[in-house]
């Protein structure tokens, strides 16, 4: 399952355990500043669980699933066949 995981980062100026929680879920695209695409066998919920202890309490996570209704331009070489 496909999940487009954006974050609002307002605690700390870098998050490495957080980059590595979000790695560590599956096949995983950042090209966009504050958003990941990540493939995973999780749900929304659990990857945001999973997600959680690695940020501040005023930072926000946000975790939907999506299927094939997507758009994107200038996302780079590759992303297209990723993504479908």
């Amino acid at each position: 399952m496909m999940y487009l995981v954006v974050l609002e980062l307002a605690s700390r100026p870098e998050y490495p355990e957080l980059e590595r929680a979000l790695k560590a879920l599956g096949n995983w695209s950042n090209r966009t500043k504050g958003a990941w695409i990540v493939e995973s066998r999780f749900t929304a919920s659990q990857i945001r669980d999973l997600l959680k202890p690695h940020v501040g309490a005023e930072d926000r996570i946000f975790v939907a699933r999506f299927t094939k209704n997507w758009a994107g331009t200038g996302m780079g070489e590759g992303f297209q066949e990723w993504m479908n």
